[in-house]
């Protein structure tokens, strides 16, 4: 048996892949899953967003509930996510995704195959370093194979007529709204956009730890969400990014691809791919 299956981050460019495997890869279209890893903690324009890919692809999309919520984990190991101790990931997403593919690969026989579609684009090829380490699956690259690049991407997304997830118009990458990779332009846009889910990560803060340094522990390094949102850090804060962005209207062609790749570096469709792989 042999099972075709695309993990869909809800991000553009694993996006764009189920798009063009459907106009120009039809009979592996026929056959292919689409499978998204719920941490259910996503911003609502990602759910609105694999809604509309439903409606393009005509495929219904396998939603996937971590086998560990959050909250359970939270409250067993005691901390938050962070860039240092990233849980979050590997649990809700990574290891989720890998029962998945098991439970396919031990409910059928011994010559069961797992192709699986990852949305790396042809600019991206650097990012092939460890490809094809792992055992339960032979990984697939059509955007490299047939020279897919970021402008093409677009293209599809745009010529389809699905367009850009809707969060775009305020952050830079899809994921949890409460993600610490967000700068702290992120979090003011989230307060402003999603009030509700501003309040319910700052819930999650813990403000009087005694045993840490700086006596709290939070999604940012740089402010509490409680502190962030005060008139005048809010006003310090898009006064910081706009100067920033002043200044890189003055860099040369080649500084701004710099600054805009590393802005992109760690939106979710740079690690989500990633997620989808396990040795």
């Amino acid at each position: 048996m042999e099972y075709n299956i695309l993990g869909l981050s809800g991000g553009k460019d694993s996006s764009a892949l189920a798009i063009f495997i459907k106009n120009q890869l039809p009979v592996i279209h026929k056959d292919i899953e689409y499978v998204f890893a719920d941490t259910e903690h996503e911003i609502p324009e990602t759910y609105d967003y694999l809604n509309k890919i439903e409606v393009f692809t005509g495929k219904k999309i396998t939603r996937l509930k971590p086998y560990r919520s959050f909250d359970d984990v939270l409250l067993a190991t005691n901390f938050l996510p962070s860039h240092a101790h990233r849980w979050c990931t590997g649990i809700l997403k990574k290891q989720t995704f890998k029962n998945y593919i098991q439970s396919k690969v031990h409910n059928a026989d011994k010559e069961t195959k797992v192709n699986l579609y990852i949305g790396i684009r042809a600019d991206e090829r650097f990012r092939l370093d460890g490809a094809g380490q792992d055992k339960l699956i032979t990984e697939k690259f059509p955007f490299i194979e047939h020279n897919i690049y970021r402008q093409d991407v677009e293209n599809i997304l745009v010529n389809e007529g699905i367009g850009y997830p809707d969060y775009y118009k305020w952050r830079k990458r899809s994921g949890c709204y409460f993600c610490f990779y967000q700068s702290c332009l992120d979090w003011i846009k989230l307060y402003e956009n999603h009030p509700d889910l501003y309040q319910k990560a700052m819930e999650y803060e813990y403000t009087d730890c005694k045993k840490i340094k700086s006596g709290r522990m939070g999604f940012n390094m740089d402010y509490s969400l409680k502190d962030m949102i005060k008139p005048e850090n809010i006003q310090k804060i898009k006064e910081k990014y706009q100067k920033l962005q002043e200044k890189n209207e003055h860099h040369s062609k080649i500084d701004i691809v710099h600054n805009l790749f590393n802005d992109f570096i760690t939106e979710d469709d740079y690690s989500s791919q990633t997620i989808y792989k396990f040795a």
